[in-house]
């Protein structure tokens, strides 16, 4: 693997550390057959990008890298192949998780030092047509909200500023509510659907332990063995390079001719996106953003 694609990946945050290992976890699965809509970085970061959420009009945010991942920018991308960049003034890495159907988009962004969550200075964020706003865990110092649904529920996932671990939470009508995986020592979420269904992932016993996945439905935790990336309204889950239907049908991904893909993000007709890392015989890595239909 190429130091730059080393580097992209831990610079993903989290959540893509823990689930990548996961969805090398290959056993006898069906091929998805898809069609491919293959996007490439905007000009000026040659860095690569990372598409992270898909709405129902098939926007897609994520975070663009310039060379060397320096620094990064948020991404929005429409439909019809427009992109636009955002960055708070003075933010060295700005990275959008999800977006709803009203175009509200949350992510994090960090003015110093590397990418954000789980590292301590990253900030909640919010985004809107016309402005942005902080939403950080009071009394945390790191924050990233990780997905938002059509009622404008955020979930998001905070560091305990004393121990160093991560709890999550869902903020909604003002009011923020931990959320935490039975007897586990960190949690995070990764996404909410519009039926208020939150997936995520947890650690027991240590941090040292590997992580699991659950579903937060109804006040009721059901633990996965794979950490979702998204949900969409039908319950059908992403996680890795993987689509797990609600019928317990799951299929792999695969970008021909791609090192690696990842399906990071789907939306309630069922389009997913993600990101295809290629590498050449010298070791040097390309990377692209796509959606896709699948079945």
């Amino acid at each position: 693997m190429s130091r730059s694609v080393r580097r992209l990946l831990c610079c993903v945050g989290l959540f893509a550390l823990i689930i990548i290992p996961l969805s090398a976890r290959v056993y006898a699965q069906t091929q998805a057959v898809c069609t491919f809509t293959m996007f490439n970085p905007p000009s000026g970061y040659p860095g690569g990008l990372w598409p992270n959420g898909i709405n129902h009009y098939n926007t897609v945010v994520g975070g663009a890298y310039t060379a060397n991942q320096n620094s990064e920018k948020g991404f929005i991308r429409y439909s019809g192949g427009g992109l636009t960049l955002f960055g708070p003034l003075s933010a060295l890495y700005t990275e959008l998780k999800k977006r709803n159907v009203y175009g509200t988009s949350v992510g994090q962004y960090v003015f110093s030092g590397a990418v954000g969550f789980p590292g301590a200075g990253s900030h909640g964020l919010m985004l809107t047509s016309s402005s942005y706003a902080t939403l950080d865990y009071p009394g945390s110092n790191s924050t990233v909200l990780s997905g938002i649904n059509k009622s404008n529920v955020i979930v998001g996932s905070a560091l305990n500023s004393t121990t160093g671990d991560s709890f999550g939470f869902k903020h909604a009508n003002g009011t923020f509510t931990k959320i935490k995986y039975p007897n586990a020592v960190q949690t995070t979420t990764t996404a909410i659907n519009d039926n208020g269904v939150i997936v995520g992932g947890y650690e027991l016993g240590s941090s040292e332990n590997p992580w699991s996945g659950y579903i937060l439905q109804n006040g009721t935790f059901k633990s996965l063995s794979y950490i979702p990336s998204d949900i969409n309204n039908f319950g059908t889950i992403v996680a890795g390079n993987q689509i797990h239907y609600s019928n317990g049908t799951v299929k792999q991904v695969n970008v021909s001719g791609a090192t690696m893909t990842f399906v990071n993000g789907i939306n309630d007709l069922g389009t997913i996106t993600g990101g295809a890392i290629y590498t050449d015989s010298q070791g040097n890595s390309t990377f692209k953003g796509f959606t896709a239909v699948c079945h």
